[in-house]
């Protein structure tokens, strides 16, 4: 889980770094002298000096318009109205100059004066959240953007505020809920979920100690990132999970296919546990493969010396049944009460990279059914021998034949994301 951790401590890090965009209101008021003339703004200490501000916004003047601003604000006696108009335009003021941390308080000043147009509620919402996010206040962002979506669910860019909120809190939890709700969303609406966004979910996950949680992470991140590093985790995840030697037999498949079969043990291990399945061509392809790449090359005789007797032994073995193979072939088709020496052929034909007569041994020996011995790792089998011939859509369907609670139920989605990626 090293890279797990790492991916995780990267996230931690970034996630500082991440700053919504502010969107800049203009003020909605009038003239200030209009607004006299209107009844509204009544006291003369209030309006001249905000007329004096509005002249020096419209040349960009924003220095001198915060000090004219800041004698009407001190002004003891002013109306509620009075004091929300001096708030809207300090709130503009501040934006312009990027002082959101004092502009924050200003805006949520203003919403909880029950002063503001019902038109603008929404939009200064999302504005304060946004703010309090700029300065790193992260439990006034997620408060604010909560109201926000309390009120429009699911919009996406409230929705990452929130959940980036949330993951720098430490609500892990909360985070991982929130983004896994705006990736859902993204991906019914036919969108490729950012990269960042199921880092979040994968991070709070691991650090929940959630291995369930960063396993589904993982699936989402191979299916639409299949990046090396996040296969090699996930495959890492679910192989120590496998029951049984023909199942870790599936995993490291898997990973040979993807390009994460890389530690020398993990490549010998495949390989005897191909020979004992009774696929030695499987074998001696694999340990072919990790001399030529230099995994299992070593200065140490000793060492190299037990590399070079395994690969000779599966190439002996490999020989043999090769040679048997056409009498194999003949039992296997008068064979009818059992389907179980069909499926065996199509394995054997499989790991030679006969792909045709591997579809058509497996399909007959599965149609039988009788006496197949685990008829869901023929499925997979089946899978993998169309996936090998670039047919992914008949790939998938042999793959999602395998049944729902199946040991082998996990392996196949991970073939299926992988037939999606290839």
């Amino acid at each position: 889980m090293t890279r797990v951790r790492s991916i995780a401590l990267a996230i931690s890090l970034a996630l500082g770094a991440v700053v919504p965009a502010v969107t800049l209101l203009a003020p909605t008021a009038q003239a200030a002298e209009e607004k006299a003339a209107a009844g509204k703004i009544t006291t003369k200490a209030v309006a001249t000096p905000l007329k004096a501000a509005q002249e020096a916004m419209a040349k960009k003047q924003w220095d001198t318009a915060l000090t004219e601003i800041k004698k009407a604000a001190a002004v003891e006696k002013k109306t509620p109205f009075e004091a929300y108009q001096i708030d809207e335009f300090m709130g503009y003021v501040l934006i312009q100059q990027k002082k959101f941390g004092e502009a924050a308080p200003v805006f949520e000043r203003m919403l909880n004066s029950g002063l503001m147009p019902a038109d603008q509620v929404d939009e200064r919402t999302k504005t304060v959240a946004q703010l309090y996010f700029q300065v790193k206040d992260y439990n006034k962002a997620a408060q604010w953007a909560k109201k926000w979506l309390e009120k429009h669910p699911n919009t996406e860019d409230m929705g990452i505020l929130l959940g980036q909120s949330q993951y720098l809190l430490n609500d892990f939890k909360g985070a991982a809920a929130t983004m896994t709700n705006v990736i859902n969303n993204a991906e019914k609406a036919g969108r490729k979920p950012d990269e960042n966004w199921i880092q979040i979910v994968m991070s709070s996950h691991f650090k929940l100690d959630n291995k369930d949680g960063i396993g589904d992470a993982l699936k989402k991140m191979v299916r639409h990132y299949p990046k090396p590093e996040y296969w090699e985790n996930l495959l890492d995840i679910y192989r120590r999970k496998a029951q049984g030697d023909r199942m870790t037999l599936g995993y490291y498949r898997l990973m040979n296919d993807v390009g994460v079969l890389k530690d020398k043990g993990d490549v010998v291990e495949m390989a005897q546990l191909a020979i004992d399945a009774g696929v030695p061509g499987e074998a001696q392809e694999t340990v072919q493969k990790g001399m030529d790449s230099g995994t299992l090359k070593s200065a140490d005789k000793t060492e190299q010396g037990r590399y070079d007797r395994l690969l000779a032994g599966a190439k002996k073995a490999a020989d043999i049944d090769k040679a048997e193979l056409a009498s194999l072939a003949a039992s296997a088709e008068k064979s009818t009460a059992s389907g179980q020496p069909l499926v065996a052929l199509g394995q054997a034909y499989l790991s030679y990279g006969e792909y045709d007569k591997a579809i058509a041994a497996l399909q007959k020996g599965i149609s039988i059914g009788t006496g197949v011995t685990d008829i869901d790792e023929a499925n997979i089998s089946l899978g993998i021998a169309y996936l090998k011939k670039g047919q992914k859509d008949q790939a998938r369907q042999a793959f999602n034949a395998v049944k729902d609670g199946s040991k082998w139920s996990d392996l196949a989605d991970l073939w299926v994301i992988r037939s999606q990626a290839a």
